[in-house]
């Protein structure tokens, strides 16, 4: 239609220069739908997609509720033993005992060595009965007259005499005194030798007095109290010179 449409308004143009359009009116076009069929049969499953990127952590849910505990277990084997603990504090003493009957009375033992004293001793003295002075000559040992004791079997001594002689070995204490007038000095000897190196002295009238210990290795041993110069000694009279000796037992 359209193309005679124009052919015609080609022609009008040549034999006119006016012409009259013809306005046709076009209808719009009206699609009538049908009735719904029912629903065909489900199509075969397609194949399964690619997995998707994983969607964020959810927030964590509530504890649930403590399950109903399960039958014991049976027992495991025995460990080794740990090492032994710390002694325990001494517990109270338990009641005493009865007394039980007394036995018969032992042998009797051996006797025992001697116990620490003094086992022996021996004094004595010298006296003068006369007036004035009691003279001894110059490097001479002074006479004892007297035994006031001798205990034991260590010491021999009859007066009068200058020497007492020990008979047994060990460890001696002597003690000795002498009441002189004028300057004086005694030495007391060992076997002849002093024990000191210088003489014991008592001056303008003394006494002269003295304590000593010896140790005698080798018997018979003597001693003396011996005037140490060459000029007399002038001793009071009387009872002038004393002398003890004790043995000490270790």
């Amino acid at each position: 239609m359209f193309r005679h449409y124009y052919w015609q308004k080609k022609m009008h143009r040549r034999k006119f220069r006016r012409c009259v359009v013809k306005k046709v009116k076009v209808l719009p076009k009206v699609i009538v739908k049908g009735i719904r069929g029912p629903q065909g049969p489900q199509g075969p499953q397609g194949l399964p997609g690619p997995q998707g990127v994983p969607g964020a952590q959810g927030q964590q849910g509530l504890q649930g509720f403590q399950g109903i505990p399960g039958p014991t277990g049976p027992a495991g084997a025995v460990g080794p033993a740990g090492p032994v603990g710390p002694a325990g504090a001494i517990g109270p003493a338990g009641p005493a005992g009865t007394v039980g009957a007394v036995g018969p009375a032992g042998a009797t033992g051996a006797t025992g060595p001697a116990g620490a004293g003094i086992s022996d001793f021996l004094s004595v003295f010298r006296a003068d009965p006369g007036t004035g002075t009691d003279t001894v000559p110059g490097n001479s040992p002074i006479t004892f007259t007297g035994v006031l004791a001798n205990v034991g079997g260590a010491f021999t001594f009859t007066p009068p005499s200058p020497t007492i002689t020990i008979n047994e070995t060990g460890s001696y204490l002597i003690d000795f005194t002498i009441h002189n007038q004028g300057n004086a000095d005694f030495n007391l000897t060992v076997n002849g030798f002093p024990v000191t190196p210088v003489p014991f002295t008592g001056n303008g009238g003394g006494p002269t007095s003295a304590e000593v210990i010896i140790t005698v290795g080798v018997v018979p041993t003597t001693i003396q109290l011996v005037n140490a110069n060459a000029t007399p000694a002038q001793l009071h009279n009387f009872t002038n010179t004393t002398l003890t000796i004790l043995k000490l037992t270790i």
